[in-house]
């Protein structure tokens, strides 16, 4: 793997989990995990511009006016999420560290959400702009390009996550699970391994129902960037359809009945997490103390360099 793709993969991670795992956030660790990288933290958020059109390119294929353009938008937006986000990204992991140690509850997991959830509102604002001009200047064959890496995209999560096989389901999701609580806890005991079990079969996930609406969202992209294209609207009006897009996307699906589900979700993964967390040991919480203190660290020293 070369370096340039070692350092898209933890920005991926970052990035993406923010947008997703912090949605879903009834997995109180989803948010360390979202944001924990490794050794290559530091580096990857200090090239995140360089990084963020090189995986843009990869879905729409850039010119090279457009790539211009986007670098200026990325460097403003670097500069505004090390200014005014970073500290409070802090101020979640310190309310995280201060509870870690001893069990917790349904009521003081889901107490995130609102702190999370403005986190992840004010970075799809903040991206609002670029993500606007870029629209108003794409061409049609990078529609087509957009729509074959969507189905690229798809292919590859049918693999993962709708195997024919119920016990394939199951195994993917227990690997996944069991990652994110290693990367957090330490080496978890077979006991921990059944309970973890155990809680996805509690799960009111649904891959069809989650894929459909992955399907309504990417379909909703492209008929927007055609219509901000086509029309060739006002700025600010493009960006209030951008806008409307994101919001539709990431937090509030306009089709009632995924909602509904993806509620009922993230009630369930609330529990779940609780029921995890307060199965660990002592010698697992410090481990996972100490997980986040190092991330506070990375933080601040990130919030404290220019480049």
């Amino acid at each position: 793997m070369t370096r340039k793709h070692q350092l898209h993969t933890v920005l991926s991670q970052s990035l993406t989990s923010l947008i997703t795992n912090l949605t879903r956030f009834g997995f109180i660790l989803g948010f360390i995990f979202a944001i924990q990288g490794c050794s290559l933290l530091q580096t990857t958020y200090n090239q995140s511009t360089e990084i963020t059109e090189w995986w843009i390119d990869g879905y729409v294929d850039l010119n090279s006016k457009q790539k211009q353009d986007l670098r200026g938008d990325l460097l403003e937006i670097h500069n505004w999420h090390r200014t005014t986000q970073l500290g409070l990204y802090l101020e979640i992991l310190h309310n995280v560290d201060s509870k870690l140690q001893g069990n917790l509850s349904v009521e003081t997991v889901c107490a995130l959400e609102p702190d999370v959830r403005a986190r992840i509102t004010d970075l799809l604002v903040a991206f609002e702009p670029a993500l606007t001009r870029l629209a108003l200047h794409l061409k049609p064959e990078q529609w087509v390009t957009l729509q074959r890496k969507y189905d690229k995209n798809n292919k590859e999560w049918r693999k993962d996550w709708m195997q024919s096989n119920p016990e394939d389901r199951l195994e993917f999701r227990i690997k996944k699970d069991r990652e994110m609580g290693e990367r957090i806890y330490g080496k978890l005991t077979p006991t921990q391994l059944a309970l973890l079990q155990d809680l996805i079969l509690e799960s009111p996930f649904d891959p069809e129902k989650t894929y459909a609406e992955r399907l309504r969202r990417q379909a909703d992209s492209l008929h927007v960037l055609k219509a901000i294209a086509h029309g060739h609207p006002a700025f600010e009006e493009a960006r209030q359809s951008m806008h409307a897009l994101l919001m539709r996307s990431t937090m509030e699906s306009p089709d009632s009945s995924y909602q509904e589900y993806h509620n009922k979700t993230l009630r369930s993964q609330c529990a779940r997490a609780v029921k995890f967390h307060n199965a660990t040991n002592d010698k697992q919480r410090a481990y996972a103390l100490k997980t986040i203190q190092a991330l506070e660290q990375d933080l601040a020293d990130l919030m404290n360099k220019k480049n």
